[in-house]
């Protein structure tokens, strides 16, 4: 009969542990609602984790949005957000313009953000959103669209060794403190364009498969290449580098520095670029380029 007992309240834990595996993404979202902070590891999140249909925290502005008569819907999330190796089945949805209403949401966290580890399968979009804590996405793999354009990162932002299998758009976004995009992988195009780094940003051993798209980007601390891939189009036309660059030890496949403005210390030492480079009207190279081989 111990045995039994035994066995059954085996089963009984393996049942728990196995149903603990598996979240719905509206039980987070009720949590969140009801003002709890967020901490989960080794889970799966069923279903689109969608902070724009949250109902608490929300602040309504009138039209004029864009210059139109949309209507803009604000959703705060005060509470602290933590996922630690976790999938993600859904999308992730921090962005929605409801076209028949003319109602934009947007959603924001005053508090860290935490991805780390995580595997999404589907598209995650944070378009417009502000960061105002620290937010790491270290480790991560997005299967899908992973989209950060016109977005505020206030705090520290790190995305160290993530993959980005359908690109990557940070496109208008800007980045107020120190930056990590070290040992990513881009899979499809990188758009930046139009950025703004205002602090240290390290880009030190990222693959760019696609295109890298830096066109009109601001660098206005520290920029670090080192070791870097380029294997598509590396566009850095009018970009500033305001305090300095590094590309040693970079391979590049083709680089277009028209326009762009460097600053000491231009660091190309190691660098090989096997197609083309393009450095017509680029200002402070004092003829470093002109020499082929660093």
């Amino acid at each position: 009969m111990k045995k039994i007992i035994l066995l059954f309240g085996l089963l009984l834990s393996v049942n728990i542990a196995f149903s603990q595996k598996n979240i719905d993404a509206d039980e987070i979202l009720r949590k969140i609602d009801a003002g709890e902070s967020i901490s989960y590891s080794d889970v799966t999140i069923n279903g689109n984790l969608d902070f724009t249909s949250l109902k608490n925290n929300i602040k309504k502005e009138g039209g004029n949005f864009f210059g139109g008569d949309d209507e803009k819907i604000i959703i705060n999330i005060k509470q602290k957000i933590e996922f630690n190796n976790c999938n993600f089945n859904g999308e992730l949805i921090g962005y929605f313009h409801n076209d028949d209403d003319d109602i934009i949401y947007i959603t924001n966290f005053e508090k860290p953000v935490t991805f780390n580890n995580c595997t999404f399968y589907k598209d995650i979009t944070f378009k417009y959103t502000n960061f105002y804590e620290i937010v790491n996405m270290q480790s991560s793999v997005f299967d899908g669209e992973a989209e950060f354009k016109y977005t505020d990162f206030d705090s520290n932002a790190d995305f160290t060794k993530s993959t980005f299998n359908e690109g990557a758009n940070f496109k208008y976004t800007n980045f107020e403190e120190k930056t990590s995009f070290n040992g990513i992988v881009v899979k499809n195009d990188a758009n930046f364009k139009y950025t703004n780094f205002d602090n240290d940003i390290r880009f030190i051993g990222a693959n760019f498969k696609g295109n890298a798209v830096f066109k009109y980007t601001n660098f206005n601390k520290k920029i670090n290449f080192e070791n870097a891939i380029f294997k598509g189009l590396a566009e850095f036309k009018y970009t500033n580098f305001s305090n300095g660059v590094s590309f040693k030890n970079a391979k590049i496949q083709d680089i277009d520095f028209k326009y762009t403005n460097f600053s000491s210390p231009l660091i190309l030492d190691g660098m090989e670029v096997n197609g083309s480079i393009d450095t017509k009207y680029a200002n402070g190279t004092n003829g470093v380029f002109d020499k082929k081989k660093w």
